[in-house]
């Protein structure tokens, strides 16, 4: 990945791993939410870590590209 701009491929799967921790993290705290009868705490952790794992996931690929781009200048 060093030594090049993100292409288009890239990016969506970036977009694609960004929707699935969002919507994984959802649908885990709705489950966790109706097994335990306790709407709507783990719905709203669910998607705080989803979020969470998504800018996990988005600076981790995107750290070589700004690194190079830093470089450049």
């Amino acid at each position: 990945m060093t030594g090049r701009s993100p292409g288009v491929w890239d990016l969506v799967t970036l977009g694609a791993t960004l929707t699935g921790c969002l919507v994984g993290g959802l649908v885990i705290g709705l489950l966790l939410d109706q097994w335990l009868d306790a709407r709507p705490v783990y719905t709203l952790v669910g998607i705080a870590v989803g979020i969470a794992s998504g800018g996990a996931v988005t600076y981790l690929r995107m750290r070589d590209f700004l690194r190079d781009l830093r470089g450049r200048h």
